[in-house]
């Protein structure tokens, strides 16, 4: 069984990596909403981590999207995806009890991205609600919110003071 890892950095064992941005452990140099390279039922598993918010809900190009990694999953395939919570995010800046104006900023750059390069900005901020429509029709079943995948020491692990600030889920393509 192949498997995607869509944005990665770090090489696994039994994993591909696609990165827009190359570097050493990428093996697919190319952008996450073009999966045009490979056939249909490419791969049994796809992992994206804190990829989703970066596209842009307005103009289709966030459902597209999804649609193209439904496209490329074999029948019965799993999609492991981690975005930023915006329920948790938003609750943890608005907290001055927990945290002054350096830490609600600290929170605030996850909510629209660091905008460290070109690539860091956040188009959209997702929930569990929000993000299950989307999956479902892009045509997505099976939806599981799951506190870690254990698969890669990523940006779904983030905790600010203990806590998870990621929405962790894993959804099928029906088989």
């Amino acid at each position: 069984m192949r498997r995607l890892h869509i944005g990665g950095e770090q090489r696994k064992d039994g994993w591909e990596i696609l990165n827009i941005v190359p570097g050493p452990a990428v093996d697919h140099l190319g952008d996450a909403r073009d999966l045009s390279r490979f056939h249909d039922h490419t791969f049994g598993e796809l992992y994206a981590s804190h990829v989703l918010e970066h596209l842009d809900y307005q103009d289709g190009e966030l459902l597209n999207t999804l649609r193209e990694w439904h496209r490329v999953l074999t029948p019965g395939g799993r999609l492991f995806l981690s975005v930023p919570d915006l329920d948790t995010l938003a609750r943890l800046f608005l907290d001055k009890t927990q945290f002054n104006t350096e830490g609600r900023f600290r929170i605030m750059r996850m909510i629209f991205g660091g905008h460290m390069d070109e690539y860091d900005y956040h188009m959209v901020g997702l929930n569990l609600d929000i993000l299950a429509v989307y999956l479902r029709e892009a045509g997505f079943s099976r939806l599981r919110q799951v506190p870690e995948f254990g698969l890669f020491d990523d940006d779904s692990l983030i905790q600010v003071n203990g806590q998870f600030i990621s929405l962790n889920v894993i959804v099928e393509k029906a088989g």
